[in-house]
């Protein structure tokens, strides 16, 4: 077998490692019989063109590269090229992602709303429709289980109540993440990602941390996106935790990243097309809903701010 090949092949970047990034590769699409002794991917160990520097092009997790200079006996490769992305999540940074869901646990931490919003405000700006996973849910009474789930309804949002001390609610998420191709995990540090992982891939075993009880939320123990796959043609990224997820956002937009509020403004029009829904004359979104004052303080933020649209 030639261990060193010139053609090109197309993978995806599963992982960065310092300087190098990871890639795997499907051995199906070499249509070589000489390469069976490998398994059902290859992963290889690859630095980047320079003309890619040159060009400005970064290059993530999730991106659809294509590699050269093979050697097969080292599993190393160069990547020359990279596709255009469908999607890209900034914060963590994911490319192509098609589903983010987003962990919330409902004790040990506590749920936050502000939090939970934040990590939902993340997955609107992107374009990505978010899916929400309760975890820890053996933790709580059924009744109050029902009020997380109705209280999520009321923003527009459907959600998986999770635990994996019973395994409650994980054949459902196993086969929601099957039928998706690139899933993110997120939220905040000590819901439980990196241990749904371990519980849905079992050969993974990435290492966990106990939630601090003094500052009650979790320690960092992802520290890089890895995507792992969880099954034919579909993998799923643990993330780092972070706990405030900053709003990048034009103020005149940010309404629209709000279900509750589409809603209102798919029935019925403001009567000015400016209306940033404050205390405009006309306006139609109702000020008594939930995150209503979530928004407004978030909106004055960014228009105040002196930093463009953000608010943190």
């Amino acid at each position: 077998m030639n261990n060193n090949k010139s053609n090109k092949l197309k993978g995806i970047v599963v992982a960065l490692k310092a300087n190098f990034l990871i890639v795997e590769i499907d051995y199906q699409d070499l249509k070589d019989e000489s390469l069976e002794q490998f398994s059902e991917k290859i992963r290889f160990l690859c630095t980047r063109r320079s003309k890619l520097d040159y060009q400005g092009l970064f290059i993530d997790v999730g991106d659809i590269v294509c590699i050269e200079s093979i050697d097969f006996k080292n599993k190393k490769a160069v990547i020359s090229q990279v596709e255009p992305r469908k999607t890209f999540l900034k914060r963590p940074a994911v490319a192509n992602v098609t589903l983010v869901s987003i962990c919330i646990s409902v004790d040990e931490p506590l749920f936050d709303m502000e939090q939970t919003s934040r990590f939902l405000l993340t997955a609107e700006c992107a374009n990505i429709k978010p899916l929400i996973i309760l975890t820890k849910i053996d933790l709580i009474t059924k009744n109050d289980l029902v009020l997380y789930i109705n209280k999520l309804k009321s923003w527009g949002y459907d959600c998986i109540p999770v635990s994996i001390h019973n395994s409650q609610g994980i054949d459902s998420l196993i086969e929601r993440f099957r039928k998706t191709k690139l899933t993110v995990l997120a939220g905040p540090s000590g819901v439980g990602k990196t241990s749904l992982i371990n519980h849905l891939i079992p050969t993974v075993s990435l290492p966990t941390s106990s939630v601090s009880k003094k500052l009650k939320r979790g320690t960092h123990t992802t520290r890089h996106v890895e995507l792992f796959a969880i099954g034919k043609g579909s993998l799923l990224a643990d993330t780092p935790g972070f706990n405030r997820p900053e709003i990048i956002c034009e103020p005149s937009r940010f309404a629209s990243l709000f279900p509750e509020f589409r809603t209102q403004l798919s029935k019925s029009k403001c009567k000015f097309r400016n209306c940033l829904h404050r205390d405009e004359p006309g306006c139609v979104i109702n000020k008594d809903l939930e995150r209503y004052p979530f928004y407004r303080e978030n909106l004055e933020e960014m228009i105040n701010s002196p930093l463009p649209y953000q608010a943190g």
